[in-house]
């Protein structure tokens, strides 16, 4: 039985979100581990995650014995998270304006992530100055802040499109992404994402409208330079592949920034 297309926030959707981006936790959670081990200077036992939505991590990494904390801003996707992962210290707010003292353990963290783009949806540059400064003023000096994002090739036509496929029990999510319009002098980027669910003999879509600010390498250097406090101490891909970093270069994308607080 096919039911009609609806539109939708995807944010509002936290059971099909976590369905559709848990599916490679694994590499994600041993690349952070592994990044934990050789770029923070000291022990790592303090972990935040802004703009961490269902906690897919979090869960996994609070399970081995980290303390975890989020910072998240739409409230579906808290009340979610804060049922799978109850020892999480979570932070309803704008991950472009906390403070370490809103949490409810006020100590600083020894590193911080945030792997799947999120920080391009903060669409202005004063936004993603500020959320860079937010988290220096979260993590200490000697931690790190590992990003992974998007960049804008400036050679080279970027990729315009993903499917991929993800289950869990009897729930199958297809998920599309494809861009609709770049504006490169505005920086910003608009795209659908919509979810193709299959679920009890049931089969709907759903999709809705993202819009992200662009960067190049060099635009993502500069902000970080007006923010400060933070020095590019490794680049990998999405690969994440502990042996392989990557030099990023004007063909570069998919980007996995491993950033030290100074």
């Amino acid at each position: 039985m096919n039911e009609p297309r609806a539109t939708a926030d995807i944010y509002d959707l936290p059971e099909y979100y976590d369905i559709i981006f848990a599916d490679e936790w694994e590499a994600e959670f041993d690349f952070l581990r592994f990044c934990f081990d050789r770029y923070v200077d000291g022990p790592t036992q303090r972990l935040l995650e802004p703009a961490c939505g269902t906690g897919r991590l979090l869960v996994e990494l609070h399970g081995v014995g980290y303390t975890v904390a989020g910072v998240e801003l739409n409230e579906k996707m808290t009340r979610y998270c804060r049922e799978r992962c109850p020892g999480a210290d979570l932070l309803s707010g704008d991950m472009a304006n906390f403070r370490l003292d809103q949490f409810a353990h006020s100590e600083p963290f020894d590193a911080g992530f945030n792997m799947i783009n999120s920080v391009r949806h903060l669409l202005s540059e004063e936004l993603a100055v500020a959320h860079f400064r937010c988290m220096a003023a979260a993590i200490r000096p000697g931690g790190i802040y590992i990003v992974g994002l998007h960049l804008t090739p400036t050679i080279g036509q970027p990729l315009e499109d993903e499917t991929w496929v993800a289950t869990r029990d009897d729930v199958t999510v297809t998920c599309h992404l494809e861009t609709y319009d770049r504006d490169l002098d505005a920086r910003i980027e608009r795209a659908s994402l919509g979810y193709d669910i299959e679920k009890n003999g049931h089969e709907v879509q759903v999709v809705g409208d993202l819009s992200f600010r662009t960067y190049t390498a060099a635009q993502l250097q500069q902000t970080l330079q007006t923010a400060g406090g933070w020095r590019i101490a490794a680049t990998y891909d999405f690969t994440y592949d502990q042996d392989e970093p990557i030099v990023v270069g004007e063909v570069s994308e998919d980007v996995v920034y491993v950033l030290q607080r100074l």
